[in-house]
């Protein structure tokens, strides 16, 4: 959301602050979405947690500067 996240587990907790787009929010129809796709991904490469939260606030984050849901979603390259 518009104030970052924040984390906790039983051995850590940490925030993540918003991510700072080049594009103005257009649109967060689908930004949970895709916030969930990032980090599924990102869990799906067994990186550490703090990484795959950090690669899903940039995916919900890109897919606000977008209309819509599905055609807002990043590409990898866009990610870069």
């Amino acid at each position: 959301g518009p104030k970052g996240l924040y984390f906790a587990n039983s051995q850590e907790s940490f925030f993540i602050d918003v991510y700072n787009l080049k594009n103005k929010v257009m649109d967060t129809t689908g930004a949970g979405d895709a916030f969930n796709g990032g980090l599924a991904f990102g869990l799906s490469t067994r990186k550490p947690i703090k990484e795959c939260l950090e690669l899903a606030n940039k995916v919900a984050g890109i897919s606000t500067t977008k209309l819509g849901a599905g055609d807002a979603m990043p590409f990898i390259e866009d990610l870069k």
